[in-house]
């Protein structure tokens, strides 16, 4: 919908739990800060707080605080009422969400108010999102205006699974920040400075990263006698449920000397700039953030065939694609790379140049902004 440049900017409420580390947190805060404000005023509701709220603040970002309990007991009716009240007072047009928590409260509120556009948010394989909310996860799907996926295997998995319409599923990729995430000068991250050649991953620790996978296949390919490889080290980067667990089998795989474990960082640049291949292991995924910024540092990326890995890495050209769980598979692949420095830096300079070309933040953002167009004209 064209809109003449007398027009005042449409307000638009972005929501989500918290605003932190999430993949989603960050879109949302990225969308925020990219909008053309001649066309678009954001607002932000949440939950929490987090980082980026001081630097929306800085940008002008209003904002929409609700209690930390609000999606539990006579609390969710309190909030619901605060946010459709001020739904009304700035006049808001749009309510988008970006968690499954905000799709319960965001949008079944806000679809109360008359007039008022609401945009759902699918991030991940539905199977991810806990019980208690996934039946209302599925009931914010049916009644909202539209819904945006970070990929097409989501829109495919809605569609088939779950007979949503595909004129009402958006996908509007994740956009990253190339003038944070580039090649760049190899880092000697500590406890890591003689290692050659480093793997590695970026993620939080739980089950679905299927990170027990990557372990054995290191130790599979370290202890190859073939080659000297007394030098490859494993790095895991991250927190949450599964560190224990990761770290004992470490210990039982004696391998426990050569797996750094580090806690999750907001410098995640430079720990990429530290990694030669990196490794997602998923047993499934919308589109991963990690993965991205890995392929835009130049990493090798190698990431099982899920979800919308493959929809980033072409195998064999920006990258290389394993069946899930094949542990034969990803050594073979493993091997393929930890060899061989002139392959990793072929896939890795086509992986930081497809990401730069395809995936910047302002192709992101200018998406989003398109599909507000698009539902705006569909009320005109």
């Amino acid at each position: 919908m064209a809109r003449g440049s007398s027009e005042k900017p449409i307000p638009i409420l972005l929501m989500s739990q918290a605003l932190s580390h999430g993949g989603g947190e960050r879109q949302l805060a990225l969308t925020a800060l990219g909008m053309d404000r001649a066309r678009f005023e954001p607002h932000v509701g949440c939950c929490e707080g987090g980082f980026w709220v001081e630097r929306l603040r800085a940008a002008g970002v209003p904002f929409f605080f609700m209690g930390p309990r609000s999606l539990l007991g006579i609390s969710f009716l309190r909030e619901a009422n605060r946010l459709r009240a001020y739904i009304r007072e700035h006049r808001i047009r749009i309510v988008q969400t970006f968690d499954y928590s905000m799709n319960v409260l965001g949008i079944l509120a806000a679809r109360s108010v008359p007039g008022v556009i609401t945009i759902a948010n699918q991030r991940c394989d539905m199977s991810l999102i806990p019980s208690r909310y996934r039946w209302a996860n599925r009931m914010a799907h049916r009644i909202s205006a539209g819904i945006v996926v970070n990929s097409e295997a989501l829109q495919r998995q809605l569609h088939e699974d779950y007979a949503i319409p595909r004129r009402k599923v958006f996908t509007c990729y994740n956009g990253i920040d190339t003038g944070v995430f580039h090649p760049a000068p190899r880092s000697e991250l500590p406890g890591l400075e003689a290692a050659s050649p480093v793997v590695g991953t970026v993620c939080v620790l739980r089950p679905e990263k299927n990170l027990g996978l990557l372990l054995e296949a290191f130790e599979a390919v370290a202890r190859n006698r073939t080659r000297d490889r007394s030098n490859l080290r494993l790095l895991i980067v991250g927190s949450g449920s599964e560190e224990m667990a990761l770290r004992d089998l470490a210990r039982r795989l004696k391998i426990a000397e050569k797996c750094l474990f580090h806690a999750a960082t907001p410098d995640v640049a430079r720990i990429l700039s530290g990694i030669d291949v990196f490794v997602l292991p998923s047993l499934s995924e919308g589109l991963s953030n990690a993965l991205m910024e890995a392929m835009a540092c130049g990493c090798c990326a190698v990431a099982s065939n899920v979800g919308g890995n493959p929809e980033l890495v072409t195998d064999g050209t920006t990258g290389l694609l394993f069946p899930s769980q094949d542990r034969e598979a990803l050594i073979e692949r493993l091997t393929e790379v930890v060899d061989d420095a002139a392959r990793r830096q072929t896939l890795g300079a086509a992986a930081a140049e497809r990401i730069r070309s395809e995936f910047s933040l302002a192709r992101a953002v200018e998406r989003m902004q398109e599909i507000y167009e698009t539902m705006l004209s569909w009320r005109a």
